[in-house]
């Protein structure tokens, strides 16, 4: 990176942060805006009830379970959250220094839930976001052909013109934000495999790749259909990758991206009394006869093509660049699995949210078929782009900054409620 580009990203970094921490400054803790409430305390529970409560509930404050929105509850003295434990894995040095933090201002009151661990998912969230933009930007320009401009341009468009910036700052302590720094890590290590052949850089993209779909199991399906594209678009140079870097690389990375599984196995044990077990198991893809594949792209309540119409770029990417690249297709099967998997889950606009968050994480993997589509547009078109990426941002921004959180509409295409949000 050049000085230039360092100064921007720190900029970035700093811009998303204020961002964060000036909307959650708005709202106390256990309130339902705070950062670790429902699904987000569900993720964070592990840490506190690791290094504070000894997996004892009755250790743990009175009624916290509901001060935060039951995104966990007590059983029987257990500690219970059907989330996994990916996401605490990845929010662990925030937990740490803010724990420090609160031992030496003799911090007694809530522990593990104080105004620093609020603070810690803010600073967690916005360094991992900022880090995927910035990888994703260094493949755009070392890997994808695309000009420094362009590159910027690649970025501005992934989070003012989705729900992505939504997620790193309003939702801060979700699952998304670690699952696309992930994804962009990975393809950022298999890059540099592909250029090094080096056994340590291999287990990386193992142990990166474990560790991703131990924030989220659904994933397994979607990651292995970008994994095919980079498989066959490459496998040239993996044909000449030796055995012994093979076994050498995967048997390192899979140990160590096996590790969080194990540690889950434990815990379902301990919570359910079997190692394996889910607390998903009362809900289900109790729609898949009747599959709402157009509401999920186009309904005004989490409609992922009205909330990130970038999406819109990525698929002309597709069917515009097929015969150069036919493998670019796999990124259409993506798309088309994300939205029939989510399309038959029984929430298919996974509740509360700013646009399908189903979709996020993967503008890591997108941004191939996008920066496919920049790499050829003309000076006047990377302006008129530049000029309506912004003013689609600021609409955007303007719209989560004043959306409550969930949907008040009157059913899922109330377009007077989406007006009004855009408007107000």
């Amino acid at each position: 990176m050049k000085l230039f580009d360092k100064i921007v990203f720190l900029l970035l970094f700093g811009l998303l942060l204020f961002i964060s921490l000036n909307r959650h400054s708005r709202h106390p803790r256990f309130d339902y805006h705070s950062q670790i409430y429902s699904d987000k305390a569900g993720y964070q529970v592990y840490l506190p009830a690791t290094f504070y409560y000894d997996w004892d509930a009755s250790q743990m404050p009175v009624g916290i379970d509901s001060l935060v929105g039951s995104g966990f509850s007590s059983i029987d003295n257990k500690i219970r959250t059907k989330y996994p434990l990916g996401v605490a894995v990845f929010q662990l040095p925030f937990f740490a220094l803010a724990s420090v933090l609160d031992y030496v201002n003799d911090e007694q009151m809530y522990l593990g839930y104080t105004e620093n661990q609020h603070l810690a998912l803010n600073w967690s969230t916005t360094v991992y976001g900022a880090i995927a933009l910035m990888l994703v930007f260094l493949i755009a320009v070392q890997q994808w052909n695309l000009a420094r401009g362009q590159a910027y341009l690649l970025v501005l468009l992934l989070l003012g013109c989705s729900n992505l910036l939504y997620y790193l700052t309003r939702d801060a302590g979700m699952a998304h934000a670690y699952l696309l720094f992930s994804y962009a890590l990975i393809m950022y290590l298999y890059y540099r495999f592909l250029a090094t052949r080096s056994w340590m850089v291999l287990a990386g993209v193992f142990a990166i790749s474990l560790l991703a779909l131990g924030v989220r199991y659904i994933n397994v399906f979607f990651f292995a259909i970008a994994g095919v594209y980079f498989l066959l678009a490459y496998r040239k140079q993996l044909d000449k990758v030796t055995r012994s870097t093979w076994v050498k690389g995967g048997g390192f990375g899979v140990t160590i991206g096996c590790l969080p599984f194990i540690l889950q196995l434990l815990y379902n044990y301990y919570a359910y009394g079997f190692f394996v077990a889910t607390g998903y198991a009362h809900e289900s893809f109790s729609n898949w006869d009747n599959i709402k594949v157009l509401e999920l792209w186009f309904a005004p309540n989490n409609g992922a093509l009205l909330f990130a119409p970038i999406l819109l770029i990525v698929l002309y990417g597709i069917v515009k660049y097929r015969k150069e690249n036919p493998h670019l297709w796999w990124f259409m099967v993506l798309f088309l699995l994300i939205s029939l998997v989510y399309g038959a889950w029984w929430s298919p606009t996974l509740g509360c949210g700013f646009g399908h968050r189903g979709f996020t994480e993967f503008f890591a993997f997108f941004s191939l078929p996008m920066a496919r589509v920049i790499r050829q547009w003309t000076g006047k078109k990377q302006l008129a782009a530049w000029i309506i990426g912004l003013l689609v941002a600021a609409i955007l921004f303007s719209a989560q900054w004043s959306f409550d959180g969930c949907w008040y509409g009157n059913g899922p295409w109330d377009w007077a409620e989406l007006a009004r949000l855009i408007i107000c």
